[in-house]
């Protein structure tokens, strides 16, 4: 499964040209000037706050962007020629450490450090996720498998493998929760040990990425200090980690300047009490599609890719299903934390666009609230205990159809905007294509083999989720496991 969902996200990776993510210019501004100056690639600016990056950085995504109709075959400038800029994060807007790794990657050759980046990003999401995969107990897998599945397409499939923090906003939301509840109810030192750095790790993944992440950060400990309170000594020591990861959440937070959207005066400036709670209605009636639009209903790159219907209804379908399906049983914990993570899915949207008295469509990204629409999945899911989540075989062949036509579908059109535009509309993409990387591979080619890749990549946890279930519960014991109380564990042999 890794391996393929790895070749998935290495073609999604090349499905866009340089630039194509959301605000490219500033991030690989900041990616190129993310060790300080360096002779070439990142020289001091006409101010403090100002730096000299390749113009090609800068320069290449505006001729493509918000135009649809246009491809990226776009002329650019040799890497030699830099040009000043004030659009990075030379004032400290962002957290630092992903453009500080990034910025290891960063060479002469833009396009090739661009693919290496997003090929690293890939890696190090299939590596992390796979790793607190095969260290969970089998019946502890399917939140994280299928909870990360049901979220991917589009927008994760696009994001993951970019050079937008975002990417690991991505991972940390994914993994961070899954490891820390792992710790608390690690049984051995080295499972402890083990997932006490996995969720470091994914601490410093998420708030070293987005200031927004930091947030989301603390949100997931607090749920898990509600799935796994214990009046015991036990409990108390092991959440000495969790406490420390939450100042360093903190701290990246207060460090970004993200961070002045707290302020107590924010709402109140400039508005009435009216204007406000008009604005709040109004916002709350279209804040649906907002969580739609990270499962295709908005477009991706820089919101100029649309889909049509076959990649955001399937999508959208499977998601609230597998979420509608978790909620078959809800103890009081899980309640609770469900109803923390949904609520910040309102209230933190909401607040960012009354404050910056917009409605949706204007402001606030899907991407910003991607992070906790695949924490609500994952929570939704938990208490099944089981990998398949209690599907059937038909009902787990229908999510994997359902997932690999969007993804198929979302692909093609993705690499079909940039190679020509979206004024051409023929199956074939190499026909009369007018951009393309200098690889020895075609754009047909990479649909292909992504899609297929993708496809595997379902088969496979379909076929492990089915196998590794029957394993645990035998049918046998299936029908006699429905009437044992809720927080009962089954052991067959």
């Amino acid at each position: 499964m890794p391996v393929f969902l790895f070749i998935a996200l290495i073609s999604w990776s090349l499905a866009s040209p340089v630039g194509a993510s959301p605000d490219d210019d500033y991030h690989m501004a900041s990616i190129w000037c993310g060790q300080g100056v360096r002779e070439n690639l990142c020289e001091e600016g006409a101010s403090a706050v100002e730096r000299r990056v390749p113009a090609t950085l800068l320069q290449y995504s505006g001729c493509y962007a918000f135009k649809p109709e246009a491809s990226a075959s776009c002329p650019q400038e040799p890497s030699s020629v830099l040009l000043n800029t004030s659009r990075g994060n030379f004032d400290g807007g962002y957290p630092p450490v992903f453009y500080g790794v990034m910025s290891v990657f960063a060479g002469d050759s833009i396009s090739t450090s661009i693919l290496v980046m997003r090929a690293v990003n890939a890696f190090f999401f299939l590596t992390l996720t796979a790793t607190i995969f095969f260290l969970l107990p089998v019946a502890r897998r399917g939140p994280l498998l299928w909870g990360s599945i049901v979220s991917l397409v589009p927008l994760g499939m696009f994001i993951i493998p970019s050079v937008n923090p975002s990417s690991w906003a991505v991972l940390s939301a994914a993994t961070l929760w899954v490891s820390l509840l792992a710790y608390f109810q690690a049984q051995t030192r080295s499972r402890l040990f083990a997932f006490g750095i996995l969720a470091a790790i994914s601490t410093i993944v998420g708030a070293g990425a987005r200031g927004d992440s930091a947030v989301y950060a603390a949100i997931a400990m607090v749920t898990v200090f509600m799935l796994a309170f214990e009046r015991t000594q036990s409990f108390l020591r092991r959440s000495l980690l969790p406490l420390g990861l939450g100042l360093v959440a903190v701290a990246f937070f207060f460090s970004a300047g993200q961070s002045a959207i707290v302020s107590p005066d924010a709402l109140s400036e400039g508005a009435t009490r009216q204007e406000v709670v008009s604005l709040t209605i109004s916002n709350i009636l279209l804040l649906p599609q907002l969580w739609a639009g990270a499962l295709g209903l908005w477009g991706l790159g820089w919101l100029d890719t649309t889909f049509p219907g076959l990649v955001w209804i399937p999508a959208l379908v499977i998601f609230m299903s597998t979420l509608f399906w978790g909620l078959r049983r809800v103890s009081l914990r899980k309640g609770l934390a469900l109803g923390l993570v949904f609520g910040c899915l309102v209230l933190i949207p909401l607040y960012i666009l009354v404050n910056d008295r917009v409605l949706v469509g204007s402001g606030v990204q899907p991407r910003y609230i991607y992070p906790l629409m695949i924490m609500l999945v994952g929570l939704a899911v938990l208490d099944l205990d089981r990998v398949d989540l209690g599907l059937s075989r038909v009902q787990l062949t229908v999510v994997a159809v359902c997932l690999s036509i969007a993804n198929t579908v979302a692909l093609h059109v993705n690499i079909r905007r940039y190679v020509t535009g979206t004024d051409v509309g023929v199956l074939d993409l190499n026909k009369n294509a007018e951009w393309w990387w200098l690889l020895p591979i075609s754009p047909m080619q990479v649909w292909a083999i992504g899609s297929l890749s993708f496809t595997l990549a379902l088969i496979g946890a379909v076929f492990f989720s089915v196998t590794r279930s029957e394993g645990i519960f035998p049918t046998s014991n299936v029908a006699a496991s429905k009437h044992l109380d809720h927080g009962t564990r089954i052991s067959a042999a």
